[in-house]
């Protein structure tokens, strides 16, 4: 359409200056038109003035009626003249008005005649002031209809566009409400334009199908997860069952705690991987107003016994603040972000957690990053490692900053690393 429009534009934009121009080129031809008119006027009225003249060449005292017909005429100038030989010329001149106080332009005609064997100049003017007036009018009609005209085709154009387009916004404004796990098919209308009913067969096709391959893969990740859940149970209370028999070596025992860590960390492995899959299908959308300041308090307190184990102290500067989300996404964001930095703080360090101007700073001493900092919320992406961390914390705590449109924010400097979220 923008191509259409901008085709419509340029072709109206090139009319315009056609006709823009067209205004003084036909100005100029009517003035011209209107001159030629004036000037047969006046070859008329010098001939049918000389012929006047000629059949009173008899009178003895012609030349003084001549002289007091000067006097007395105002369009018709008759004075002697030395020139004998016949001839014309017209040409234009202004002239001053002692009425309106002003030049006024007209048309002359001068010609050389012979009266009584003398010779004169005998000059024939007409006011080409009505003239003007009637070109100048014509031009400010010729102006009001451009305007006209380039209103109505601009109106013209901008209701043929919306009509023509209506089909193509409607199915475009059910894309943009459209949502996999919650819409159903789209249902374009019909039209009478080939290319829009080919467009909206093939969206309602694509959508079809992506729709119908993103339950399947929502049913399969929650079956999958589920089915897991029941073996890792068993695989989890055989080896409690095992520790607990009589008689058991330290090899043993040291490989049945072995099994129970694999087993732990596979289950939360599968925790997270079904909670990432949930947040992807949007199954977190229930909202409420939550106090940050206290949640965060009770959460930390929890893991006081966890900062212990490594002489860990967590200095807090909390300020009030509540805010609309999920609860759970909000706990798991707030868990997985204390727990990175604690468990990625050296022995004696310190953690400093802080509320302010609705963000929510955590700050770790530690060693500077192995990997790249900008890979450091991939799926996967660990460092160093350790067999205690899944490599999803930091991709769960992004996941969620994405999908409730947080800002979220890391650097290091100083031996200090610092993640920042923005409500």
């Amino acid at each position: 359409m923008r191509l259409l429009q901008v085709s419509l534009r340029s072709l109206l934009l090139y009319s315009l200056i056609l006709v823009l121009i067209s205004i003084p080129i036909s100005i100029f031809s009517i003035r011209q038109i209107i001159n030629e008119e004036v000037d047969e006027s006046l070859a008329l009225h010098t001939n049918q003035f000389i012929k006047h003249i000629k059949s009173y060449e008899y009178l003895e005292d012609l030349e003084m009626d001549l002289k007091i017909w000067d006097q007395l005429s105002y369009d018709i100038v008759l004075t002697p003249s030395d020139i004998m030989s016949a001839g014309q010329k017209y040409e234009t001149i202004s002239m001053y008005d002692s009425i309106e106080h002003e030049l006024h332009p007209f048309r002359t005609l001068s010609s050389n005649i012979i009266i009584k064997d003398k010779p004169y100049l005998l000059t024939i003017k007409m006011s080409l002031v009505d003239n003007n007036e009637l070109v100048m009018a014509l031009g400010i009609v010729q102006v009001i209809l451009i305007v006209l005209l380039a209103a109505g085709l601009l109106l013209l154009n901008r209701s043929l566009s919306r009509k023509l387009w209506k089909p193509f916004y409607n199915t475009l404004n059910q894309l943009k409400a459209y949502e996999l796990d919650k819409s159903e098919s789209i249902i374009p209308e019909k039209t009478n334009i080939i290319e829009f009913d080919d467009l909206n067969k093939t969206i309602s096709h694509l959508t079809d199908r992506n729709r119908k391959v993103f339950l399947e893969q929502k049913e399969f990740i929650e079956n999958a997860s589920h089915e897991l859940q029941t073996p890792l149970s068993i695989f989890q209370s055989k080896l409690d069952n095992l520790m607990q028999i009589p008689g058991l070596t330290e090899s043993g025992a040291a490989t049945l705690l072995d099994l129970e860590e694999t087993a732990q960390r596979m289950a939360r492995l599968n925790k997270n991987l079904l909670l990432l899959s949930k947040i992807d299908n949007d199954q977190f959308n229930e909202v409420e107003e939550i106090d940050l300041a206290a949640l965060t308090k009770k959460l930390l307190w929890n893991l006081h016994p966890m900062a212990d184990l490594g002489n860990i102290s967590i200095q807090t500067t909390i300020n009030p603040l509540a805010i609309k989300a999920n609860s759970t996404l909000l706990e798991v964001l707030l868990t997985n972000l204390f727990h990175n930095a604690i468990r990625h703080t050296n022995v004696n360090g310190k953690v400093t957690v802080e509320i302010t101007d609705r963000v929510l700073t955590i700050t770790n001493t530690g060693n500077p990053l192995k990997m790249n900092p900008e890979k450091i919320f991939e799926r996967f992406s660990k460092e160093g490692r350790s067999e205690n961390s899944s490599g999803l914390g930091l991709a769960i705590v992004k996941k969620i900053c994405d999908t409730c449109l947080y800002e979220l924010h890391y650097n290091f400097h100083s031996g200090v690393h610092t993640f920042s979220v923005a409500f």
